[in-house]
């Protein structure tokens, strides 16, 4: 029959952190391109840099190599393809200047100079021909069709065409893989098109496709014209029509795979993270993410090796393209409603273990000139004056001439030691000389565990005491700044420092963990744990796709979350990693969300995740629990009439039972809030939301390359209304075994 026990949610503890849940985006799995990137084309300019990685550590530093191969990612068929531009990147990423027969777009860019002839034409094709498969994954996959089409969707393709030599026509479609097309298609002339001028006889074409048929395929432009006849190609687009930002004008460069950004939006995250992660601090030397490469106009973009190629064989088909820079990731936390968190490279290289982590000279021109200037510009670049600054012209120039509201930003991804303190104080100095109230965000580095966190967590006590000068973020007057900005919601207080701490762990650690933050000091210290899931890594558990994101990791999670509530007072943010996951390109196996070229596949995870996010208040109350507590973690939000302006108050009950007994509950949830006597709780009818998600737990949801997948979790739904009564309101529940129960009371 179970166990039975009673639960009172009584008065309120403290204020809930208005940030507690967010998400963090980093572009491993192909998550940016091949994923949020609603450009369907692979190396669609032809910069492609790509990381070369030896698995052997006896090689140390030199398995790390930065190659461009600019072309990869295409097929020419009766045509000869060469890369152009006045640069290309080097080993360890330098930039080595080329010769180049005529002006790229921008300085910054490369492009395909293309003339007929010179090739096999195969027996099939008609013409000579040039086509791009998309986002199969990584070399293994290079072959594979994966631009999503849908009948009656309407494709935007783009390209920036120069004609060089002699008359050619261009025969756009996309063929499905039967090679017959499931696009309409358009046929132009690359030397008498009346189209957009750009500069140095550049022309960008535009012309919309419409589905033909629901099916994956391949970019196909057939290229018609005499042999020699010859012409430049770069910047070379096809994406869904309806793209979120489509229309806006301040999306005019990079646009995003609309039903990724629908899934994420429904987390209703508080801020996003971005761009990682490991990506902030790279592999190697120059492979850092430099936030300036990534804005302007999408040929400015200087493109860069993703450190996680080194997760697929030769560094795959994963670059960097930047059609999705810091500017779109700004724009997507405001349609979001959330707070932008960038985080910048500190002057370490990834110190995760088998990297061979550099420092800069903490002393040097390169760190105060690069490092620390990357910070106090970017924050111009969010906030500052166009008229004034220019960073902030750029942001103008690209669309948003108002501020973004920064107020928060990470100094280093997982760093840790003596160094990266000394580091962080320098940084930080600069920025709190700029802007006083910039809240910083100090790692602990990669390991969950306080003895390694030990002197990271010192420091900042000491910041928030005031020991080390410069270091503490200024609190506002009323938490407003002098130009009328927010610094920071009410229910977010006013932290000195935050403490960004990891854990990839088991799912019977993240249990053990729910009290993790009881007895953490609350002296102007906060905790953003902002990295974590419950995939094993730490216990030495298999990190295979048939062990990944299973339900008893959700459950785990969601019990680890009851504590982050409870303690929401000095846990301040919170976000799972990674977000994304292309089907094909798992670098990591347990993500939130997986997507293959056409479709959208939440995780368990991603589920649970949701019911806790989606429904959270403004106060954390208490919970008082009599009777058998093991396996059963219970956490309670919620709010009133003040808050709403409706004179209603709201509870938010979660509770997860972990263990293989379902339990009886009797939950009563008081009237009295603060100091009133009365509430609308206590004198009217209630509305009551009862959701609960179970599964086997050792299900997970699944997702192949083509179709829509399967959902393990049993959802089951009940609402009623309460008839009006005096005094706390009761009620029996039943918590089936490896459940998570919401009581939704308004």
């Amino acid at each position: 029959m179970g166990r039975m026990v009673t639960i009172t949610v009584g008065a309120p503890t403290h204020p809930a952190s208005e940030r507690l849940y967010g998400v963090f985006f980093e572009d491993i799995n192909h998550g940016a391109d091949g994923g949020l990137n609603a450009n369907m084309v692979d190396n669609y300019s032809f910069d492609g840099v790509y990381l070369h990685h030896e698995s052997l550590r006896l090689k140390g530093a030199d398995r790390w190599r930065i190659e461009a191969d600019p072309l990869r990612g295409w097929r020419f068929d009766g045509v000869t393809a060469t890369s152009c531009g006045t640069e290309i990147r080097g080993e360890r990423g330098r930039r080595v200047a080329t010769d180049c027969p005529a002006p790229p777009i921008h300085r910054n860019s490369r492009y395909a100079r293309i003339a007929i002839g010179g090739l096999h034409l195969t027996e099939c094709a008609a013409h000579p021909s040039i086509e791009n498969y998309g986002y199969g994954g990584d070399l293994r996959r290079a072959g594979l069709y994966a631009m999503s089409i849908m009948r009656d969707h309407t494709y935007d393709f783009t390209a920036a065409v120069r004609p060089v030599n002699g008359k050619v026509a261009l025969h756009v479609t996309v063929i499905g893989a039967d090679d017959r097309p499931i696009v309409d298609d358009v046929r132009f002339d690359v030397d008498r098109f009346a189209g957009e001028p750009m500069r140095d006889g550049w022309v960008q074409v535009r012309y919309a496709l419409t589905g033909l048929a629901n099916d994956y395929g391949a970019l196909h432009i057939d290229v018609i014209g005499e042999p020699g006849a010859t012409f430049d190609l770069d910047c070379v687009s096809l994406m869904d029509a309806d793209s979120w930002g489509a229309g806006d004008p301040k999306w005019r460069y990079g646009r995003l795979r609309r039903d990724l950004v629908e899934s994420i939006a429904a987390l209703k995250p508080a801020f996003v993270r971005f761009p990682g992660g490991c990506i902030v601090e790279g592999v190697t030397p120059g492979n850092e993410y430099r936030w300036k490469d990534t804005v302007g106009a999408l040929p400015a973009r200087r493109q860069q090796a993703n450190m996680w190629a080194y997760k697929t064989p030769d560094g795959g088909m994963y670059s960097q393209s930047y059609q999705i820079g810091f500017y779109e990731y700004f724009c997507l936390c405001e349609d979001l409603g959330a707070k932008p968190l960038p985080t910048l490279f500190a002057g370490i290289t990834c110190q995760s273990p088998y990297r061979d982590p550099k420092h800069v000279d903490t002393d040097s021109d390169w760190f105060r000139d690069v490092v620390v200037q990357e910070y106090l510009d970017l924050i111009d670049f969010a906030n500052g004056d166009p008229d004034e600054s220019p960073w902030a012209a750029v942001r103008r120039d690209m669309g948003h001439p108002e501020p973004f509201g920064l107020d928060m930003i990470g100094v280093g991804n997982e760093n840790f030691g003596a160094d990266y303190v000394e580091k962080f104080d320098a940084i930080s100095r600069a920025v709190h000389g700029k802007d006083p109230h910039m809240l910083c965000v100090m790692s602990a580095g990669l390991f969950p565990f306080r003895l390694p966190m030990r002197r990271t967590w010192n420091h900042a006590h000491a910041v928030a005491a005031g020991q080390v000068p410069g270091v503490a973020a200024m609190p506002g007057d009323d938490d407003v700044c002098g130009d009328g900005r927010a610094v920071r919601e009410p229910g977010f207080g006013s932290p000195s420092i935050l403490v960004d701490e990891h854990a990839y762990h088991s799912p019977e650690w993240f249990i053990a963990q729910a009290h993790r933050f009881d007895d953490y000091r609350r002296d102007g210290t906060g905790v953003y744990f902002g990295e974590y899931s419950a995939n094993g890594y730490f216990a030495a558990q298999p990190q295979n796709y048939d062990h990944a994101s299973q339900w008893r990791s959700a459950l785990a999670e969601a019990a680890f979350l009851t504590g982050c509530e409870r303690n929401s007072d000095v846990v301040k943010m919170t976000s799972y990693a990674p977000l994304l996951s292309h089907v094909t390109a798992h670098g990591w196996e347990q993500n939130l969300i997986e997507f293959n070229p056409a479709h959208v596949r939440p995780s368990v995870n991603y589920e649970a995740e949701r019911l806790f996010s989606a429904n959270y208040g403004t106060c954390v109350y208490d919970c008082r629990i009599d009777g058998d507590t093991d396996d059963l973690y219970v956490s309670a939000t919620g709010d009133d009439g003040r808050v709403h302006d409706d004179d209603r108050m709201r509870r938010f009950v979660k509770l997860v039972n972990t263990g293989e007994r379902r339990i009886g509950v009797t939950l009563n949830v008081t009237s009295r809030d603060d100091d009133r006597d009365t509430c609308d709780m206590a004198d009217t009818s209630r509305s009551l939301h009862v959701e609960t998600l179970t599964a086997d737990p050792y299900a997970r949801n699944t997702l192949d390359y083509t179709g829509d997948g399967h959902d393990c979790v049993t959802r089951t739904v009940r609402d009623s209304t309460l008839p009006e009564a005096d005094g706390p309101v009761r009620m029996a529940l039943v918590l089936p075994s490896y459940s998570i129960t919401l009581v939704r009371l308004s």
